[in-house]
């Protein structure tokens, strides 16, 4: 069973997630999220340590629901007596990021990326560890893991701007 505080810094990550998606990391305070929680700024800081350290608890728990949701997916096409694949991976990847809170937040994570270091090296990690655990759940190519990122990229992007791509 998982102490008090570990569930305390689930739930504060998950509403953080939420406030970061709508204001990025620049534009949203601590207090945005302690007051959504109904807890304090300092006690956000006992269990993050700091407002970097809130945000990377967010983008490992957005990868975390990627992964999670790609390998129930896997699981699932074994059960059924068939390999995993990447197109498993693909479809559990559109599933995830139908949930807008999720899809805006890996978009804020990647642009606080771009001026916050701390943050790149950890969103970086995880997308790299995202590259990898998919080759190694479905026996992929590199090249073909590649090419099913592009998809991602391209679905993300036409996702957000609620436009179609081309077939």
């Amino acid at each position: 069973m998982r102490s008090t505080a570990e569930v305390r810094r689930a739930e504060a990550a998950r509403e953080a997630m939420t406030q970061f998606a709508r204001g990025g990391y620049d534009g949203t305070p601590v207090g945005v999220v302690s007051e959504a929680l109904g807890v304090s700024q300092p006690y956000l800081f006992k269990l993050f340590g700091s407002k970097t350290g809130l945000f990377i608890a967010c983008v490992d728990l957005c990868y975390d629901l990627i992964e999670e949701n790609a390998r129930a997916r896997l699981a699932e096409s074994e059960a059924a007596g068939r390999p995993g694949t990447l197109d498993d991976i693909g479809h559990a990847f559109r599933h995830t990021i139908a949930e807008a809170d999720l899809l805006r937040f890996q978009l804020q994570a990647w642009a606080a990326s771009a001026t916050h270091p701390e943050i790149r090296e950890v969103v970086a990690a995880r997308f790299s560890r995202s590259l990898e655990l998919s080759r190694e759940l479905t026996g992929a190519s590199a090249d073909e893991v590649n090419e099913m990122f592009a998809r991602g990229a391209r679905l993300v992007v036409s996702t957000a701007l609620g436009i179609q791509l081309l077939t």
